[in-house]
Formats: C-alpha cells, structure tokens, sequence
C-alpha cells in the first residue's frame, strides 16, 4: 500500500512538471512586438531626441526641480493620501491583487470535509458518513500555471496604471497651483490697469474743461474702465473655481479660499537636448501595455492547453456506518479510496479552437496598443519640446517689449519733467506695458505647464511620485 502511495505521490510530481507551459522570454515577447503593424509603418528621423545607449541615471532634473515650492510638494503629498480617485483605485488594486492569489490556488490540491446522514425508509436504515474528500487536477500541460500567471502579469499592469494614475494627479495639482497662481498675478496686474484707466479718464475730464477733449473722449474711456472691471469679476471667479478645483484634488472640501502666491519663481535650467530612451520605455502606460502583452502570451498558453486532455487525482479518508451494523462509534469502520479520472474533449462545436483564435486576437490586439502607447509617448514628448522652444521664443519677444516699454516711460517721465510731454501720453504708454505684462503672465503660465507635460511624457520619475 505504501509503495503504491509513493509511487502515486512520485507521479504527480512528475505530471505537475507543466510539459506545455513556456515562460514569456524577452526575446517572445519581442518578436511579437516587432509583428506590429502600427509600428512597422513609424519611421525614426535621424535627429532623434533619444539616446539609445545612455541610462536614465544621467538625466538632470534640475529643469523640472525649479518649479518645486514647499506648498507644491506639501499639496501633491496631500494629494496622494485623501484624493478620492486614488482611494478608489486603491481598492481596485487590491482587488486585482486578491484575484491574482485565487488564480494561483488552481495549482494545489483543494480538500473538503463531507459528513451526511441518510435513512432508508423501507428498511429504517440509517447510514452516516464523515470524511475529507481532496481533489487535484495535475497541471499536466500549464494550463492553471498559465492561468495563475496571466493574473500575476495582470496585477502588475494595473499596478503601472495606478502608478499613472497617481502621477497624472500629481501632475494636475501642480498645473492647478501654477494656474492659481497666474490668476492671482492678473488679478493685480488688471487692478492696476484699471487705476491708469481711471487716472486717464480724470485728464480727460480735466483736458474737457480746457477744451482739449469732448464728452466722446470721456464716455470712451468710462465705458473701458466698466467692460475692465468686468473681466476683473470674471478672472477673479474663474481664480476661485482654480482654488476650488485644486482643494478638491487634494481631498479637501472645495471652499475656494485656499491661499497660493502670487508670484512665479524663476525657472534657470534649460531643457536638455537629448534623453536616455530608457525615460520612455519605463513609463508606466508603456509598462502597463507591456505587461498586457505578457498576459495575452500566458492566455495563448492556457487556451491551447485546454483543448488537451485534463488528469486529476481525488481521495478521500473517513468512516461510514449504519445503526444495522450497531457500531459503538464512526470512526471504528475506516475508509481510505484514492483515484484518478482523465477527461479529453471530443465534440464542443469547435468551442475550444475558437477559443484559442480569440486569444491570439487579442494578443495582437495588444501589442497594438502597445505600440500605440508608445506612438503617444513619442508624440506627446515632441509636442512638449516644439511648444516649449515656441514658448520661450515668445518669452523672449514679450520680455524685450516690456523692457523697451519700460525705458520708454522712464524717458517720458523725463521729458515731462522739463515740459516735453504730457501725463496723457505716459498714461496710455503705461497701459499698453501692462497688456504685455499681462500676455507675458499667460506665457510664464503656459511655459510652465510645458514643463510639466513633458516631464509627464518622460515618464513622472523622482518628483511627482515615486
């Protein structure tokens, strides 16, 4: 008996071996990559901004770190903890997790216990039985190994999702603070621009008396100071509705009177000319797709091993009796019963082949996608770095005009002092600095969130979230 038991036990060990399960080797998977046909049609231009051979640690950061405030990083990690989206993905997560660990139980035996009773109503017999039953289908061909591992490589997509998700809602914070922060600078920019227009409009009543300015002049200039102060009340709501969005990202309830500066601090290091594609390779969409692509290989795997036949061993240890046999107790009469069964499909209507031909179906649908999120990456890492070389073009245009402005009024303001010219005209020479004021705060904004989109494209890595 015990040799049979050995030699059962030393069987199951060899058909456990998996025969037709194949792990997902790089080389697998790109070959399957490079089957693509979004990615057989993308031509790389020679002038590419990535460097295949240097490492992700040689990156500087230094061009994103400028935009760091103490109250930027106490907001995302604020972020990180009580937004909802994330609490939510959080539980979602695990969920993942969770079923990950049910698909690995497919690989070991499951025992149960029995007990019933039954009576026989012709003959008044009652027989009682109480045993363990344990079953175990032995994963001859990889079939539950591939199943295990499909939802091992699909925990770890939703992971790189999650991680995604926390760093587009970083990266949303940050754009939400700059954004504040730009409408409280116009705030006072356009208050200001509404005293010169005021102080416009008392020469203008005054040129009147004189006889150097009409009802028209005045009515001019009083009908732009009410349209000015409505867009003041507008920029202040939409200001408000900024705070408003950026408490509601970091949990808290949406008061809007959350305080921000009302300055930007000076951004000093350059964009670098070129990056380690290592950058875009760790992205975590671009994992998130990869990892797909590893569970689409292992759900191949499984279809086709499900076509084959399945062999699994059951047994059972107990005791049965019966108040004929007038035993004292359950256990005196023991049962021992070990057994295998095999079972190998012959007719489903061509169920199981249609199976493995959506399987492979959605293999290459994925790696597709794949190649799509990487087509995304590409494209959104160029937009980043043309709309950040136009911005600073335009910078440094605005910048030169409100310098020249300035020395404009400085010359004014003299030659007003000897008689020369007039306040009318320094007035007017001030409103028009601070329309390009004005436009030059839309650009340090704008320049900004470039740069946060493009450390977003690259990947989000030490600065949002790690």
């Amino acid at each position: 008996m015990c040799k049979k038991l050995i030699l059962l036990g030393v069987l199951s060990v060899s058909l456990s071996s998996c025969i037709g399960y194949k792990e997902p080797t790089k080389e697998n998977i790109n070959k399957l990559k490079e089957k693509s046909e979004i990615a057989s049609h993308i031509e790389i231009p020679d002038e590419w901004i990535f460097d295949r051979k240097a490492s992700s640690r040689s990156v500087s950061y230094d061009w994103i770190n400028d935009l760091k405030t103490p109250q930027l990083e106490a907001l995302i990690n604020e972020g990180m903890l009580y937004n909802a989206d994330l609490i939510i993905a959080k539980e979602k997560l695990n969920q993942v997790e969770l079923a990950m660990e049910i698909a690995g139980s497919d690989l070991y035996p499951s025992v149960s216990a029995v007990a019933n009773t039954s009576n026989n109503l012709v003959s008044d017999t009652q027989i009682r039985r109480l045993a363990l039953k344990a079953n175990w289908e032995i994963d001859l061909w990889g079939k539950n190994k591939s199943s295990q591992m499909a939802s091992t490589s699909n925990y770890f997509s939703a992971k790189h999702q999650n991680t995604l998700l926390h760093q587009s809602i970083a990266g949303m914070i940050a754009k939400a603070y700059f954004l504040n922060i730009a409408g409280n600078i116009q705030e006072d920019k356009i208050e200001s621009y509404i005293q010169k227009s005021k102080d416009l409009e008392k020469l203008y009543i005054i040129q009147k008396k004189v006889g150097t300015a009409n009802a028209l002049d005045i009515s001019n200039i009083t009908a732009e100071i009410i349209s000015l102060q409505g867009y003041l009340e507008k920029v202040k709501n939409a200001n408000a509705q900024s705070r408003r969005s950026l408490e509601l990202l970091t949990g808290k309830y949406p008061e809007g009177k959350l305080a921000t500066q009302n300055f930007f601090n000076a951004v000093t290091n350059g964009i670098p000319e070129s990056f380690p594609l290592e950058l875009l390779e760790n992205r975590s969409d671009i994992q998130a797709n990869h990892f797909q692509i590893e569970r689409a290989f292992y759900e191949v795997q499984q279809a086709k091993a499900a076509k084959l036949p399945s062999l699994s061993i059951s047994t059972s240890l107990g005791s049965a009796g019966s108040n004929v046999e007038s035993i004292n107790s359950l256990f005196s009469n023991p049962l021992l019963k070990v057994g295998g069964g095999l079972v190998s499909p012959l007719f489903n209507s061509g169920k199981l082949k249609k199976n493995v031909e959506i399987k492979n179906s959605q293999q290459k649908q994925v790696v597709e996608e794949y190649s799509k999120a990487v087509l995304n990456a590409l494209n959104e890492v160029e937009s980043s770095l043309a709309n950040l070389r136009s911005i600073e073009k335009q910078m440094t245009y605005t910048t030169n005009a409100v310098n020249e402005m300035k020395k404009n009024i400085t010359l004014t303001e003299k030659q007003i002092k000897v008689g020369t010219n007039n306040s009318f005209i320094l007035i007017r020479k001030q409103r028009d600095l601070l329309k390009n004021e004005m436009n030059l705060i839309s650009l340090e904004l704008q320049y900004r969130i470039e740069r946060i989109n493009l450390y977003m494209a690259l990947g989000a890595e030490n600065f949002i979230y790690s």
